[in-house]
């Protein structure tokens, strides 16, 4: 009996970000239920969602491109939740909220003053929002 083995990478070049699901994760952050996660996902929904948080940045920069700069900022605030509320989202200096953040900045717009407050207040990923050195 052979056993064939899992890659990641493969899987992420099969996937791509679902227009539907970001909406629902903008609606979580502007209904203020980002506390709730990981509930409104099941378990299997979690896995499956789990890979988005190591796409590239190409494929976020993409999956974001038709989004308003405020859907942007909500989704950066998604992330930065749950990426410490859901288990096995942790991504460190791949987080989405980081290439979300890198998306807005291409439009020439920052993050202002409370929300940087507001994301160091709800993390503990040292590389939210700006990434890495």
């Amino acid at each position: 009996m052979a056993i064939g083995s899992w890659t990641p990478e493969k899987e992420k070049d099969t996937l791509s970000i679902d227009t539907q699901w970001l909406r629902q994760c903008i609606a979580l952050s502007r209904d203020e239920k980002l506390e709730s996660l990981p509930a409104p996902f099941t378990e299997q929904e979690q896995q499956n969602y789990s890979a988005f948080m190591r796409f590239s940045p190409e494929q976020w920069q993409t999956a974001v491109a038709d989004l308003e700069n405020d859907e942007l900022i909500d989704l950066i605030r998604f992330f930065t939740r749950a990426e410490k509320l859901i288990s096995g989202w942790d991504a460190g200096k791949e987080s989405p909220a980081i290439w979300i953040n890198k998306a807005l900045r291409k439009r020439g717009e920052k993050l202002s003053r409370d929300m940087l407050l507001w994301i160091r207040a709800n993390t503990d990923n040292r590389f939210i929002p700006n990434g890495g050195l």
